[in-house]
């Protein structure tokens, strides 16, 4: 029997973790046959340590099935920001398990887990709902396709892992604040002051050493204007970023009035307002591009995510975090608080379905106000004496 238990000491401290179902069956099943063996004098080979794969290493092989995967609907694989996003799900459950020092398996996809990943993010990392809604969403997609694969995938994660209940409306921009975005006067001595401060001269460089050059004073506030402006026009046309980032001349339809545009996410025909109002102003702006004759309308910054924070500080917007999903919700809220039908929003911003253009909606409360007050029902003076 020695053996026989020395089979099962083996696999009951392998890798210093307690086993998980898998692990368990393997353990018991060659101290079965270890026992059989014994008992029927035939001499006993112990099957070589296998490491087991973990419900990480299927979302490993989940991820190289998707950055292959052809859309039947488009005909054009995933985008690359859908594959960063599931490869940023993986660090983050890889993250949770170190933080609480025990491996995740399909057994552990619990309420347990689903409160603990939920106050880790929200509370530990500082995620914002919207994120921990959208990783939750790939986390389900992954465990469907585990599903097919006939992995031992709970029933219950559709109850349990469910989407956090959040407020989307307030990142939307006031009207005020869009146009205090678009009023940075970049050559002014104060915004210059700023952003010289924000960002000084690199030291000088070595002669011989390798790399890059570094980014001048200027030329950082050149960017910061540039993306200043990516977000303006997320916000006067509904684009997402990406498809911002794409907009090119032969999307422009002057004598129409109309930007066409196939958005990425959707591969939905966006037709959006090619026209300026006091408060809308997309040719203006693509227009103060058309000198540099770009193959896109914009110029393409790199690390926009580095600028927009003093985007916000420039035009003192400190109520919401700027991001470029804000100029697309700003765009929706707005044009529907002038009065524009939701459906004909709709076919500028490609929501096919009201509840999901219902989600980019924000609330400005003062329009709010005023919209009440100019619709307040009024008593007859002599009704209400």
């Amino acid at each position: 029997m020695a053996t026989g238990h020395a089979a099962h000491a083996t696999y009951r401290t392998a890798q210093g973790q307690p086993l998980l179902k898998e692990q368990l069956r393997a353990g018991i099943e060659q101290h079965r046959t270890a026992i059989v063996a014994e008992r029927t004098g035939r001499t006993f080979v112990p099957a070589p340590l296998t490491a087991m794969r973990t419900l990480l290493d299927h979302f490993d092989t989940w991820i190289a099935e998707e950055e292959q995967k052809v859309s039947v609907r488009t005909g054009r694989k995933l985008s690359a920001d859908t594959i960063w996003t599931h490869r940023a799900v993986r660090k983050e459950l890889a993250d949770f398990a170190a933080h609480r020092k025990q491996l995740i398996s399909f057994d552990t996809l619990n309420k347990a887990f689903y409160d603990g990943l939920r106050n880790y993010m929200l509370g530990v990392v500082r995620r914002s709902p919207r994120t921990f809604n959208t990783y939750i969403k790939r986390l389900r997609s992954f465990l469907f396709w585990a599903e097919s694969q006939e992995l031992p995938v709970p029933p219950h994660f559709r109850k349990t892992l469910r989407l956090a209940p959040s407020y989307v409306g307030k990142d939307a921009l006031t009207q005020e604040e869009l146009l205090q975005i678009a009023a940075i006067d970049f050559a002014s001595p104060q915004v210059q002051a700023y952003l010289a401060a924000a960002f000084p001269e690199p030291p000088p460089r070595i002669e011989g050493s390798g790399g890059r050059n570094a980014l001048t004073s200027a030329e950082h506030v050149l960017r910061t204007e540039w993306t200043r402006d990516t977000f303006l026009l997320c916000a006067y046309t509904s684009l997402r970023h990406g498809d911002a980032q794409e907009l090119g001349w032969q999307h422009v339809f002057p004598k129409q009035e109309l930007l066409k545009k196939q958005l990425n996410k959707t591969t939905v025909v966006g037709l959006i307002p090619y026209l300026d109002d006091d408060v809308f102003r997309p040719v203006a702006l693509l227009e103060k591009y058309r000198p540099l004759e770009l193959d896109t309308c914009l110029p393409f910054v790199r690390d926009p995510w580095l600028y927009l924070p003093h985007v916000a500080a420039l035009a003192h917007i400190t109520r919401l975090k700027l991001g470029m999903h804000v100029g697309r919700k700003t765009y929706a809220t707005l044009k529907i608080y002038q009065g524009v039908p939701a459906r004909l929003v709709m076919l500028a911003t490609g929501h096919q379905t009201e509840a999901q253009f219902n989600v980019y909606l924000g609330i400005d409360e003062q329009e709010l106000l005023d919209s009440h007050r100019k619709t307040a029902r009024r008593l007859p003076a002599a009704e209400a004496a």
